[in-house]
């Protein structure tokens, strides 16, 4: 079987061009791919569309996608039409090139939205994404070092799907999929944190922990709350911030009652200060604007940089190996 490099966001011209220069995979080098389709399939889409799956099942590409090409062109108004269509993306997938399957799926489903396999081709898109996740190989860095857009496009794609079509058949198979794609980005999440933490960046370090705390809690029944929060509390701690120490074990102590370091918790809470309350403002009358009054600049939303920055994710076994920087660190 030959494949080919995800062809990203080409659609569904691009993803047949690929299917055509992968002929060769089966066997039939003389295949003509410009040859008009003749004899019964040229005139009969149910025709075309059986010869098309029945070279899909062979593995004859090239062949397939002409057939299959022949019906969504020739009889755009069938209802062979859109299986044609969306056999084409499965060939693709079948062909493990996930990034031009994914696309041709959601080119099916934005193109036939009410069609009755829109939910499986909704589905397949997350699928497809998740697929072409980052590997664990034993010369490479483990895949939670590694760049996760594949699998965040995984989780959204499958999100989506999950909200679009509530009753579909493979609602038990997305959930699963979720979970799994919830575990391997809080494990990137963790490990970015850890970076911080290793690099004494405790402001970098305690806003991840939160973040780890606030989207992924829930996992390894509730534990990773705690530990994320507890963790976060320690790099205030470390920063010499009390204010923003005793608010994340105060949390600690509400969201994660049974973690094991919640005693100690309570412990540092009671020799923390309690936060000042807000200072009085004395009422003014509003002034009419003049020439003197100078509005102040809006306060920006940027955080604040850190003292050390995200390693660029881990390059690909076939990638020449780039010197990785003193202070990159990972996104």
């Amino acid at each position: 079987m030959v494949k080919t490099m995800p062809i990203g966001n080409l659609g569904r011209a691009g993803l047949c061009a690929a299917l055509l220069l992968a002929g060769c995979a089966g066997g039939k080098d003389s295949i003509d791919i410009t040859k008009p389709v003749t004899g019964a399939e040229a005139t009969n889409a149910e025709r075309a569309y059986k010869r098309g799956i029945s070279e899909k099942n062979d593995k004859n590409y090239t062949e397939a996608t002409r057939y299959l090409e022949w019906v969504r062109t020739n009889f755009p108004y069938s209802q062979y039409s859109a299986l044609a269509e969306l056999a084409l993306a499965d060939m693709a997938y079948d062909r493990e090139d996930f990034g031009g399957a994914a696309t041709a799926y959601q080119d099916f489903v934005k193109s036939h939205p009410s069609h009755p396999k829109a939910d499986y081709a909704s589905y397949r898109v997350g699928l497809a994404y998740y697929q072409d996740k980052p590997t664990d190989f034993w010369l490479m860095p483990p895949s939670y070092e590694k760049d996760q857009t594949p699998i965040r496009s995984a989780l959204d794609a499958l999100q989506r799907f999950v909200i679009s079509y509530p009753k579909s058949e493979f609602i038990p198979r997305a959930r699963d999929l979720i979970n799994v794609c919830r575990e391997r980005l809080a494990a990137h999440d963790r490990y970015v944190a850890d970076f911080y933490w290793k690099r004494n960046a405790w402001k970098g370090a305690a806003g991840r922990f939160l973040s780890l705390a606030d989207t992924y809690g829930d996992l390894d029944g509730g534990k990773l709350r705690g530990e994320a929060l507890w963790r976060a509390g320690e790099a205030y701690r470390n920063l010499g911030d009390k204010g923003s120490e005793r608010k994340t074990l105060q949390r600690l102590v509400q969201e994660a009652p049974r973690n094991e370091h919640r005693a100690e918790a309570e412990a540092r809470l009671r020799t923390l200060p309690e936060a000042a309350p807000p200072a009085a403002v004395e009422a003014k009358a509003p002034s009419q604007p003049g020439a003197g009054d100078v509005k102040p600049p809006p306060r920006s939303n940027l955080p604040e940089p850190e003292s050390s920055t995200p390693p660029r994710p881990s390059p690909v076994p076939n990638e020449p190996q780039p010197t990785k920087p003193a202070g990159d660190a990972p996104r």
